[in-house]
C-alpha cells in the first residue's frame, strides 16, 4: 500500500506532462471498462504508440477492472434496454468487423460507448487536476511526515536506484 502511494506521488511529482498523465488515466479507464478482447488490445497498442505514463495506465486499468466486477451487470442491463433497435442489432450481428470486436455483445457495446463518452472529459479533467496538484498541493505534500518517511526508507532508495 505504501509503495503504491509512493509510486502515485512519484508520478505526480515527476516531470511528466500533465497531458501524459491525463491520457494515461483516460486510456486506463477505457481499457478497464472494456472486457478483455481485441478492443482492449487496440487500446494497449495506442498506449504503446503514444507517450503516456505507463505505470499510471496500469494502475488505473487494474482499479477499473476491479470496479467493473460490480458494475458489469447494471451496464449490460442498461445497454440491453437501449439496444432494442432491430436495425442496430442486425448491423452488429452481421458485420464481420464488429463481430471481431465483439460489439454484438451488450456488455462490450455498452462499455465501448461509455468509454468513448468518458475518454476526452476524463483526460482533460485529469490534466487539470494534475496541474492543480502541482501548483497548490505538491509543496505541502513534500513536508508530510509520511512522505519524508517513505523517502527515507531503504525500499524507496532501492526503487530510486533502479529507476
Amino acid at each position: 500500500m505504501l509503495t503504491m502511494l509512493a509510486k502515485i506521488l512519484k508520478v505526480l511529482n515527476s516531470q511528466a506532462s500533465p497531458w501524459q498523465i491525463g491520457w494515461a488515466i483516460a486510456l486506463g479507464l477505457f481499457a478497464g471498462i472494456l472486457p478483455l478482447g481485441l478492443l482492449t488490445l487496440l487500446i494497449l497498442l495506442i498506449v504503446c504508440l503514444l507517450t503516456v505514463n505507463l505505470s499510471t495506465f496500469i494502475v488505473v486499468w487494474g482499479l477499473t477492472e476491479g470496479l467493473m466486477l460490480l458494475f458489469a451487470t447494471p451496464l449490460e442491463n442498461l445497454t440491453w434496454q437501449y439496444a432494442q433497435n432491430d436495425t442496430l442489432l442486425q448491423v452488429l450481428a452481421n458485420t464481420e468487423t464488429l463481430q471481431l470486436l465483439h460489439l454484438h455483445h451488450t456488455l462490450t457495446l455498452g462499455a465501448f460507448v461509455l468509454g468513448a463518452i468518458l475518454l476526452l472529459p476524463v483526460a482533460w479533467l485529469s490534466k487539470v487536476l494534475v496541474m492543480q496538484y502541482r501548483s497548490r498541493v505538491m509543496s505541502s505534500v513534500q513536508k508530510w511526515k509520511l512522505t519524508q518517511m517513505l523517502k527515507a526508507s531503504k525500499l524507496f532508495a532501492l526503487y530510486e536506484k533502479l529507476n
